[in-house]
């Protein structure tokens, strides 16, 4: 117990910015004014099947909307998937994946299901209560709204 207790805290606190080199992490991207949740990724599986495809997903819109800036969960970041030979970040929400940013940013398809499996592997993350719920509901209405 005392060995989780320490695990939780140890990922809670870790910042974006303080990913060991070589390790590529995901960020809860959900609270404004406080850290962010983010872990290891154990699984590189599906980040594999999006590299090798990513090249030929077809873009879902040339701008960011405006939803994706409002308070709430709002997706994930992936830091460091460089070294898997895709860009240094990348954003995934709302069955998009983001990769850049600024003018070269580009929103293409995610028809690799990458964002289900970031569901699904945090589901197996030491996440606080609030956060847990927040992507189950998520999950929950993008499912209803299929």
């Amino acid at each position: 117990m005392k060995i989780l207790l320490m695990l939780f805290v140890a990922m809670s606190l870790m910042a974006a910015d303080e990913t060991p080199p070589g390790t590529i992490s995901v960020e809860v991207i959900i609270f404004s004014g406080r850290r962010n949740p983010a872990w290891q990724l154990q699984d590189t599986n599906a980040l594999e099947k999006l590299r090798l495809k990513l090249k030929d997903l077809p873009e879902a819109f040339s701008q960011e909307p405006v939803r994706w800036s409002t308070l709430g969960f709002k997706g994930f970041i992936i830091r460091n998937a460089d070294t898997r030979g895709l860009p240094a970040q990348i954003r995934v929400y709302e069955g998009v994946v983001k990769t850049d940013h600024g003018q070269a940013a580009k929103y293409l398809k995610d028809l690799t299901y990458f964002e289900q499996s970031l569901i699904d592997e945090s589901k197996k993350q030491a996440l606080e209560p609030a956060v847990r719920e927040a992507i189950a509901k998520y999950e929950s209405d993008r499912k209803a709204a299929r």
